[in-house]
């Protein structure tokens, strides 16, 4: 198999890399842009919650930690998620 193919997600059948449909199954295939969104929107509520917990009290300070702990789990469930996929295509 080139290095240009890769194996679909349902039936793991080597496809072309660019290919978003596979032509076995046709099964949609992830976006990578999908990964680098979840990690951006991780990352910004974690700082936005950072915020909000430091500087308010209340209602508002509980919002900024629940913040926290939603964009800490999107930005680490999104890496390791492109890592985990990275890899799958490695053959590993």
């Amino acid at each position: 198999m080139s290095r240009d193919r890769v194996h679909c997600v349902d039936c793991r059948e080597p496809i072309p890399s660019d290919t978003r449909i596979c032509p076995h199954c046709e099964a949609v295939q992830p976006s990578p842009l999908l990964d680098a969104g979840v990690v951006v929107a991780g990352v910004f509520a974690f700082v936005f919650g950072v915020i909000l917990a430091v500087m308010t009290l209340g209602t508002t300070r509980l919002l900024g930690l629940v913040l926290i702990v939603i964009g800490f789990g999107l930005a680490v469930g999104g890496y390791t998620r492109y890592l985990d996929r990275q890899s799958g295509r490695q053959g590993r």
